[in-house]
């Protein structure tokens, strides 16, 4: 019995270990960010500055083979939202040629990126014209002109704030895609 146990372990672990993939890897310095495995659902910036997005169906050595798709929110039957995929055809590219890709936490993105200074701002401005404006007064007098300095001012550091703030990663670096060879070797050297 113990031989037959043994045997089918052994088939087993064999089994298992050619069944295993390469993974692509995506790291900052040395740590590790996000993993894909083939199956995979991958969205990037290739080095075209086109965003594309696929299901990674290999991943060999240096290389990624996907199967490029178009998700697309378009009106059903009933005028309701609904998601629709496109298949585009197999797509095979080095991990250099990745350019970018998305960030995965944004964080507290309203209060860094400068969107709230430039509402605010702007609607400081719009509002201070407007009662200008129904009181018969001067918009650019000596006090509203000040008023109103100060608020173009912010808008200029929130526009800044924005230049500044992307909502994509740039490899390089900082950051990597790098693959990584897991389980037994059954691949043939050429």
């Amino acid at each position: 019995m113990k031989p037959l146990l043994t045997a089918a372990l052994v088939v087993l672990s064999l089994t298992g270990s050619y069944a295993q993939s390469d993974l692509l890897v995506l790291k900052q310095k040395n740590r590790t960010i996000q993993t894909w495995v083939p199956g995979s659902l991958i969205s990037f910036q290739f080095s075209s500055k086109q965003w594309l997005q696929g299901i990674i169906k290999t991943i060999r050595n240096d290389s990624i083979t996907m199967e490029q798709i178009d998700i697309r929110t378009v009106p059903n039957a009933f005028g309701f939202p609904t998601i629709d995929t496109a298949k585009l055809g197999i797509m095979k590219l080095h991990v250099n040629e990745v350019y970018g890709m998305p960030k995965r936490v944004y964080g507290s993105g309203i209060f860094t990126n400068g969107v709230l200074l430039q509402l605010g701002s702007g609607a400081f401005m719009f509002l201070n014209i407007a009662n200008s404006l129904i009181r018969n007064e001067q918009v650019f007098s000596p006090l509203n002109l000040g008023r109103l300095g100060v608020a173009g001012s912010v808008f200029v550091v929130g526009s800044l704030l924005r230049a500044g703030h992307k909502t994509y990663i740039v490899l390089g670096k900082k950051y990597r895609l790098e693959t990584i060879h897991v389980g037994a070797d059954n691949r043939q050297a050429p």
